[in-house]
């Protein structure tokens, strides 16, 4: 369900939950977790302790419902507060940090004020996100995020000031033939040995699913 929560499940959340890295992963924390639906891709993939963290009461309520309907609810724990505010009191590292953030930084608000919380970026910044991963992250942990790629410079800012090195990145095509309009970004804090960038094309030329596409995610939509 996602009737109630302020963003819809969409394409870039499923993706960067079915992209990331899992191994060795025993422990996730979803920042921002909407309806929860890459809290319970986690669960789906076998990572046996996850917590999310929402701010909308509407979302965290969704989330809450949706998690003890699932068949891994034993693995969930929520909490309703302010993101920032949970990782100035972190008490237990994580192995990842897995986040769909608000993306816009310029553009134009709405008259809906929850939609606009949980899209813009005025209330929650990149910098927030680096600086709950250094409070929140084992010291070889992992930070996963999806980001619209013209907001590139703004994030490698952030981690640059807060000492995160990018390990992992796929250059996300909607439709072949066109540019680049996402990125998934997987950063540590230890510098890599190189970078593991990919190209990674959602739709053929005719509208149809590619093959890859249909490969990574077959295993989370139904009928698919």
């Amino acid at each position: 369900m996602h009737h109630q929560s302020t963003m819809k499940i969409g394409t870039d959340a499923i993706l960067l939950a079915a992209w990331v890295d899992l191994n060795k992963v025993e422990s996730v924390l979803d920042v921002g977790t909407g309806s929860g639906i890459i809290a319970m891709i986690m669960a789906q993939r076998d990572v046996p302790f996850v917590e999310a963290i929402e701010i909308d009461e509407k979302s965290a309520q969704e989330a809450q419902l949706n998690f003890n309907t699932s068949q891994w609810k034993e693995r969930f724990r929520l909490h309703h507060q302010d993101a920032r505010e949970f990782g100035s009191r972190c008490k237990s590292p994580f192995d990842l940090i897995i986040c769909n953030p608000p993306f816009f930084y310029r553009a134009y608000h709405g008259n809906h004020e929850r939609r606009n919380l949980a899209r813009h970026a005025g209330n929650f910044t990149f910098n927030d996100l680096f600086c709950i991963a250094l409070n929140c992250l084992k010291p070889d942990g992992s930070l996963a995020v999806v980001i619209p790629a013209s907001e590139w410079d703004r994030l490698k800012k952030a981690a640059d000031d807060t000492g995160f090195f990018l390990h992992q990145k796929m250059n996300i095509i909607p439709v072949e033939g066109r540019k680049v309009n996402r990125l998934n970004l997987l950063f540590k804090q230890t510098i890599p040995p190189q970078i593991d960038e990919t190209f990674f094309v959602i739709r053929g030329q005719d509208g149809s699913f590619s093959a890859a596409y249909y490969s990574l995610l077959k295993d989370y939509y139904l009928g698919f």
